[in-house]
């Protein structure tokens, strides 16, 4: 399988997991799936079953072709002000930390 298509498959899974505020555990119940699992397939190591997307996206509270909406992360403020209101109080005080730093540079 494309290395490629795996890693941006296993970044639309932890997006919608981060949004869904599930942890890798919580995730791996749902779809009876162990928690190494999930990270190797959010680090793009490891895909999975076809008859699993369903329990997934389910699990995730989304529609199953999402999980092969591949947009650019990394670039989409949209994507970003989702990330930062799902974090706790505490990932986002590290968040606004950390942009001050950079803003600073």
């Amino acid at each position: 399988m494309n290395k490629d298509f795996k890693k941006l498959f296993g970044q639309n899974v932890c997006y919608y997991r981060k949004l869904a505020k599930l942890t890798q555990e919580q995730l791996a119940e749902k779809i009876g799936v162990s928690a190494n699992t999930i990270s190797y397939i959010e680090r793009g190591k490891n895909s999975l079953h076809f008859c699993r997307l369903p329990l997934l996206a389910d699990a995730l509270g989304i529609d199953v072709y999402k999980l092969f909406v591949f947009v650019d992360l990394e670039n989409d403020p949209d994507v970003l002000l989702k990330l930062i209101k799902t974090a706790t109080l505490k990932e986002q005080a590290v968040i606004a930390e950390v942009t001050r730093t950079i803003l600073a540079l």
